[in-house]
């Protein structure tokens, strides 16, 4: 809900209270991104030397008093210095969830609980405009307007971080909500598929080489612009709401509408999936949705067509964020070198297409913002070209261990365990 805040905070008299400056905001939202992407590979090795069951409530417990702080700021440099600081926990949360599901789940489900988890991103922006609308109405005390939006958000963060510590075992076998025989099943098939390597020790040679793996930086690449018009809708929808000519509490209502069907769009990749057999061609459908939305933004000044428009932004961008991160798991979940490489370039990717958002909706472009609308419309052409790149690459690379079939049999246990992905029984899932 954190970017969706943000939004809402800003046409609540964030920039008011704070004296901020035409390019200030778009500032306070970029510096989120440095420590983000900075603290990407340290957080996930982190996950791996704590586990998961200390490290990811540790990170939301932190990343909710950094919110519950933001919400006393009282000029630009401390709101600036609140987002530098807020970086560093959530650099790790998306990643390590990811990477958890990864070797929890056999392969064929992996995607659809990476979508599932991306759900909660969804969910979030459909609730944030609603409730920011009454919390605004709040007065007591600091607690007005902008302020309890971030004091509440915090508040409630920090108190489900406890209930983490509890609930949250790192590896199938300490699951305390599964019964024993239940523990053992799903142990013996996560092993079928080597999925327990994620107790391994990653390769520190073989992670800095898997870093420019291309299908994975490719697959990353579709994420970077995936972000571009998932953030314009989190960070700048209500303010391009109210600017399509509606009031502060019909803008903040409204942005339940792309978040709903953002929802939807993940919610359908899932029943998808199995019906289109492919991960990249349901990339490319959500990608064209993108497109024809930038497409209508850009001809139309009618608020009723770009408000369709900005929910087909909401539709094809969760759609993806539902599938590309998945996507790439499943095709990393045997690799734990792989994957905690893929894990850090995907995030990276990822809070790269964040900061581009953040710097294209300038509030001087109100209200048509043709340099805004025109990079979403790129973005999403961008991802139809990189998914059929990535889906010729898989190909090309299985087909190659099909008609060059390696024998393997003199290397030893330890030796075939390196192979990871170059194991000639390894195929790349579409």
């Amino acid at each position: 809900m954190d970017r969706s805040s943000m939004g809402n905070a800003k046409i609540s008299g964030l920039e008011a209270d704070l004296n901020l400056r035409a390019t200030d905001y778009s500032i306070a939202t970029s510096l989120f991104y440095p420590t983000y992407l900075l603290f990407q590979p340290l957080s996930n090795w982190c996950l791996k030397r704590f586990g998961a069951c200390k490290w990811l409530p540790t990170l939301t417990l932190l990343w909710g008093g950094v919110i519950t702080a933001q919400a006393f700021a009282s000029n630009r440099t401390q709101l600036f210095l609140c987002r530098v600081l807020l970086g560093i926990p959530e650099a790790g949360y998306n990643s390590g969830a990811i990477y958890l599901i990864s070797y929890w789940y056999p392969k064929a489900q992996v995607t659809r609980r990476v979508s599932i988890f991306y759900t909660g991103t969804a969910i979030g922006t459909l609730i944030a405009g609603p409730i920011a609308l009454g919390l605004t109405k709040l007065n007591h005390g600091f607690l007005h307007s902008w302020h309890t939006i971030f004091f509440v958000e915090g508040i409630a963060t920090m108190a489900w971080a406890l209930v983490m510590f509890v609930m949250v075992p790192s590896y199938p076998d300490e699951a305390w909500v599964l019964k024993s025989a239940e523990r053992a099943a799903l142990v013996t098939k996560l092993s079928a598929e080597k999925q327990q390597a994620g107790r391994r020790q990653i390769n520190t040679r073989r992670f800095v080489r898997c870093l420019f793996n291309p299908t994975m930086f490719l697959i990353s690449l579709i994420l970077l612009f995936c972000n571009v018009p998932l953030n314009t809708i989190m960070l700048f929808g209500p303010q391009v709401v109210r600017d399509m000519g509606f009031t502060q509490a019909e803008a903040q209502g409204m942005q339940a509408l792309p978040g709903l069907c953002g929802f939807f769009g993940i919610v359908l990749v899932n029943w998808s999936l199995p019906l289109f057999g492919t991960h990249y061609l349901n990339i490319i459908f959500n990608a064209f949705v993108v497109t024809i939305g930038g497409v209508i933004m850009l001809c139309t000044a009618n608020a009723g067509a770009q408000m369709f428009a900005l929910c087909m932004f909401g539709f094809g961008s969760f759609g993806i964020l539902g599938l590309a991160p998945g996507w790439l798991a499943t095709n990393v979940a045997s690799n734990v070198t792989l994957g905690s490489a893929a894990a850090s370039v995907l995030l990276i990717c990822g809070g790269s297409g964040g900061i581009i958002a953040s710097n294209i909706y300038r509030n001087w472009d109100s209200p048509r913002y043709i340099l805004g609308h025109s990079v979403n419309m790129a973005a999403g052409i961008c991802m139809v070209v990189l998914a059929l790149a990535v889906r010729w690459n898989m190909g090309r690379i299985n087909r190659q261990k099909e008609d060059n079939p390696q024998d393997i049999s003199f290397l030893s246990n330890e030796d075939i365990e390196e192979l990871e992905e170059r194991h000639p029984g390894f195929r790349f899932v579409y």
